[in-house]
């Protein structure tokens, strides 16, 4: 009975690390390829709520604020 208790535990302790890792946002194609270089982001409005409670013009606007 306690192994199973302690099973269904570490199920959900993994189960919570992996939706806190997919909350997470991907701004690896908005990187910079040399220092120095600016970002340019299309002027399209999608509305992106940044993970800083900010509310961003699109994604790459976000990634732009945060890289």
């Amino acid at each position: 009975m306690k192994i199973t208790g302690a099973f269904v535990l570490l199920a959900l302790a993994v189960l919570c690390l992996a939706m806190i890792m997919s909350l997470q946002v991907d701004c690896s194609e908005y990187r910079r390829l040399e220092r120095g270089r600016p970002i340019y982001c299309e002027r399209l409005y999608q509305p992106f709520c940044g993970s800083d409670g900010k509310t961003y013009n699109n994604k790459c606007s976000f990634c732009k604020a945060v890289l």
